[in-house]
């Protein structure tokens, strides 16, 4: 799955999804693997320095539960919900 840096900056830091109403983490990202202008990164920490307009490919990725332990959705497929939830003003993922 494609999409550009700002995207995946602001998905990263939108505290709604990754953390409880307490604000402690509910969820964390294993196995990630991202191409960003086609140099493959292996680590979620380098999100917050892409540049907005950095073509990044979503290679792999899993989110866990902090709750049960238990896998809650690929990296992909999370990011689709919350950009689909973004565009139409929901904003929330359950």
């Amino acid at each position: 799955m494609q999409t550009n840096g700002l995207a995946l900056k602001s998905f990263y830091a939108d505290s709604r999804i990754w953390a409880g109403k307490d604000g402690k983490p509910r969820y964390w990202i294993d196995d990630l693997s991202l191409a960003v202008n086609g140099l493959e990164i292996l680590e979620d920490s380098f999100i917050p320095t892409l540049r907005d307009s950095d073509v990044v490919q979503i290679l792999n990725g899993v989110i866990y539960s902090y709750e049960d332990l238990g896998q809650v959705s690929t990296f992909a497929d999370y990011f689709k919900r919350w950009q689909f939830r973004c565009i139409d003003g929901q904003r929330q993922i359950v």
